[in-house]
C-alpha cells in the first residue's frame, strides 16, 4: 500500500491496519459536520507513523518480481 500525501503527493509506503468504511459512512450522517471528516483507512507507514487516509489517497503498491 502506498499513501499519497502533501502538495507534492509524496508516495509513502505502509501497511493497512484498519478499514473504517462503515464508521466513516455512519459518522458523516450522525455528526452533521464536515470540518473533521472520518478517514476510511488507518495505515502504518514504514517510517513508523500512523496516518488516516481516504480512498483517493491510497493505492496498491506494485508487486515486486
Amino acid at each position: 500500500m502506498v499513501v499519497r500525501r502533501g502538495d507534492d503527493k509524496s508516495r509513502l509506503p505502509g501497511v493497512v491496519v484498519e478499514d473504517y468504511a462503515s464508521e466513516a459512512a455512519r459518522a458523516g450522517e450522525q455528526l452533521g459536520r464536515d470540518w473533521a471528516p472520518v478517514r476510511r483507512w488507518a495505515v502504518a507507514l514504514d517510517d513508523g507513523r500512523l496516518v488516516f487516509a481516504d480512498d483517493d489517497e491510497v493505492e496498491a503498491e506494485p508487486k515486486k518480481s
